[in-house]
């Protein structure tokens, strides 16, 4: 009772109008607490709490960021306090959305659901992410803010969010690295990742892939090989271009002047299955390595097929229309793809060629 009356009297001086002694009341009774905290739902809890929270709501964010520090690791911080600490500007905020235990799931929830992206990227870096948290973190999160959660080996994920997550890496930088390097991310879906990221990010796919079984392997692939094909079985000249190439290649015209010509004028469902036929790899492959962004698979498919640095060079170029760019680095991509050695080339289309025998 003696702690209640001392804190009802506070609460009273908490009305002062100098904010200097606002913050050092706010500091003796954030002293006051820890010196023996309080069973959390009790009245000292309570009475803690509102003195607490009238006093943090009329002092500086300075003062309101020194409390939130000090009140991110404690089990028994006040709930009322805490929850206006966690709703605070992101500078207040960060440590107790980042490190509270005394937070709910329910609470850190509702927080994800409004927050902004910083919000979500403090919950992100929680020891422990749930799985339905980290639903919503990739929902609503951007690129940036994913890859802070998928970094944290502390964060759960559901097969919907890898996938979720995997498809979104076909396209952003910021999310091949995390999601590559992830020791519990899916083999199939590594076995997506392998037409998308560069070299040294093929190069982890491949050395897990080396450490698996390999019938686990056949697995990934093929189911791999499954989903990209659905996601491309939309193309409705499929039929047309894959008698045009085998006319091609009774005729003896399937080479290298072929796909620069089919390129160059657009006709893509042609050039794809030209590419494959003549590089050994299936069609998802052929189309992915010319369409993303990403040189490296297209220089490495040139390259295990032994095609000639000028070819290579030119399918570079075209895929990029022909810009003022792209012929401008037309040296760069020659000395990248002198770089790929037969034996790198050779180990990546080991198991994309072995994406084809499965499909087959």
């Amino acid at each position: 009772m003696a702690v209640i009356s001392k804190l009802s009297s506070l609460l009273e001086l908490a009305k002062e109008r100098s904010s200097d002694r606002r913050r050092t009341l706010l500091r003796e009774v954030t002293d006051m607490f820890f010196d023996a905290p309080p069973e959390r739902d009790t009245a000292v809890s309570k009475e803690f709490d509102d003195v607490l929270s009238a006093l943090a709501e009329q002092t500086a964010q300075g003062a309101r960021a020194e409390l939130a520090e000090r009140f991110a690791d404690a089990p028994l911080a006040p709930r009322g306090v805490l929850l206006k600490l966690a709703r605070d500007a992101i500078e207040v905020a960060a440590p107790i959305l980042a490190r509270s235990n005394a937070l709910s799931e329910a609470e850190l929830l509702s927080i994800a659901e409004q927050g902004a992206q910083p919000q979500l990227k403090a919950i992100s870096q929680r020891d422990l992410v749930s799985e339905q948290l980290s639903e919503t973190i990739v929902r609503r999160g951007d690129d940036e803010t994913v890859a802070v959660l998928i970094r944290n080996d502390g964060a759960q994920l559901s097969r919907a969010s890898f996938e979720t997550v995997a498809e979104r890496a076909e396209r952003s930088k910021v999310l091949q690295a995390p999601i590559v390097t992830r020791k519990d991310t899916p083999a199939d879906l590594l076995g997506d990742l392998m037409l998308t990221v560069e070299n040294h990010l093929r190069d982890h796919i491949l050395e897990r892939f080396d450490g698996m079984d390999p019938a686990l392997v056949e697995q990934a692939l093929a189911a791999s090989h499954a989903r990209l094909s659905e996601r491309m079985s939309q193309d409705q000249d499929l039929e047309e271009a894959e008698k045009f190439v085998r006319g091609m290649a009774v005729r003896k015209m399937l080479n290298g002047g072929l796909l620069a010509r089919l390129l160059r004028e657009r006709e893509m469902t042609r050039f794809h299955v030209a590419f494959a036929e003549m590089t050994g790899v299936d069609r998802v492959a052929a189309r992915r390595a010319i369409e993303q962004d990403c040189i490296d698979p297209l220089a490495l498919i040139c390259r295990s097929a032994g095609f000639d640095k000028a070819l290579f060079v030119t399918l570079a170029v075209l895929r990029s229309k022909a810009t003022e760019d792209a012929f401008r680095d037309a040296k760069e991509l020659g000395l990248l793809y002198d770089r790929i050695t037969v034996e790198d080339a050779a180990r990546a289309m080991r198991f994309w060629r072995m994406r084809k025998d499965i499909a087959a």
